[in-house]
């Protein structure tokens, strides 16, 4: 009798467990659904009504390089109270426009870079490029710096309107995704020129840059909120798992070496003086993906003769507690990925380390005595 309920017994008990089983991944299943539908209703929402990009209100449409400052634009509440953005009427982000000799009792720098240079989320006067004018009053420093632009575009925009100005020295700064950049002919929807090589020589592709972009904020919106999707997020770490920035082929390799000949020999002929320098964002403090392009860089420069200011370093060795002071929180200021960009101290902390930097160099602080 026993030996007879054995089996009814067991096969109860797979049932149950069967529907336990059933139970819970329906459980399991639902929650996924709601999160994943949650996510895509806050990007959809997002995509339609979020928050602004920051550069459609202090920028227009260029044919070579897809957009530029708007020149003698004044915006006093940019960034929020007293936050403001002035540019002048060579599209510079300076408070007054630039003579094209440089004043006799001046050293003039140029800041070539993305928004990291642009100054986003601060004004005018502190930004790193003119802090680095507050730190020495025998420099003169006119910000290049440009939001979502590529190491492409700030040499494209250094050769055609940089090189009008006299300088003595030539600061020309990236981050790691200024290298990912350049690689497109779009950047969040809008279209920007490409560069090539053709038989060693650089060569100008998507030109005129077309204008879509600008009559289609709400496509730039859906690009950058996509990132709110956790299967999104998730499919991005495990590619660049598997495919770090290190991997970067060598044909964006080949190129960046030739822009920055072509930039070299510029300089040799105007007896001017080029610096490379590698700025540090958040990320930088605890992940590594910037050290591929970093060690690159610097085995380049070695090779090569490349004056190269490596701030990812000196940025590494702050105290962790210090760094949360140094980049914009999310929603500090309202525009969509305005978090992460430097605050005042970070600025400060960039200025600060490159002129100590740039002072070591013979051929600056030599001309600064002179």
């Amino acid at each position: 009798m026993t030996q007879a309920r054995y089996p009814f017994a067991m096969a109860r008990i797979r049932k149950i467990a069967g529907l336990l089983f059933f139970s819970l991944t329906v459980a399991v299943v639902t929650c996924l659904l709601c999160e994943g539908l949650s996510s895509i209703s806050f990007v959809a929402r997002e995509a339609v009504t979020g928050r602004p990009l920051a550069e459609r209100f202090h920028t227009q449409y260029d044919e070579l390089l897809g957009w530029i400052n708007t020149p003698n634009l004044y915006i006093e509440d940019m960034y929020g109270p007293g936050i403001y953005v002035r540019t002048n009427s060579q599209s510079f982000r300076n408070n007054y426009d630039l003579s094209a000799r440089v004043p006799d009792d001046k050293m003039r720098l140029i800041c070539s870079g993305d928004s990291f240079t642009f100054g986003y989320g601060v004004d005018n006067d502190h930004t790193w490029c003119q802090l680095l004018a507050s730190l020495d009053n025998r420099l003169e420093t006119v910000n290049m710096g440009q939001g979502g632009y590529g190491i492409d575009q700030a040499y494209l925009w250094y050769k055609r309107d940089g090189t009008e100005l006299e300088h003595e020295v030539h600061i020309f700064t990236f981050i790691t995704d200024d290298f990912n950049r350049m690689q497109s002919d779009t950047f969040l929807g809008y279209g920007k020129p490409v560069l090539e090589l053709e038989e060693g020589v650089i060569v100008t592709r998507n030109v005129p840059v077309p204008r879509r972009s600008f009559a289609a904020p709400w496509l730039i919106h859906g690009l950058r909120t996509l990132n709110g999707l956790k299967s999104i997020r998730l499919s991005q770490e495990l590619f660049y798992r598997s495919n770090p920035v290190s991997n970067v082929n060598h044909q964006s390799r080949d190129l960046v070496i030739k822009i920055i000949e072509d930039l070299q020999q510029l300089h040799q002929a105007r007896n001017s003086i080029l610096v490379l320098v590698y700025l540090p964002i958040e990320q930088d403090y605890t992940e590594t993906e910037s050290d591929s392009w970093r060690l690159f860089l610097a085995e380049q420069a070695a090779k090569n003769g490349w004056l190269y200011i490596d701030l990812v370093d000196e940025f590494r060795k702050l105290p962790s507690q210090e760094i949360r002071e140094l980049f914009i929180s999310e929603d500090a200021v309202d525009y969509y990925g305005a978090s992460g960009h430097y605050t005042e101290a970070g600025n400060a902390f960039v200025a600060e380390s490159l002129y100590k930097k740039l002072m070591t160099i013979p051929e600056i602080s030599d001309k600064l005595q002179r």
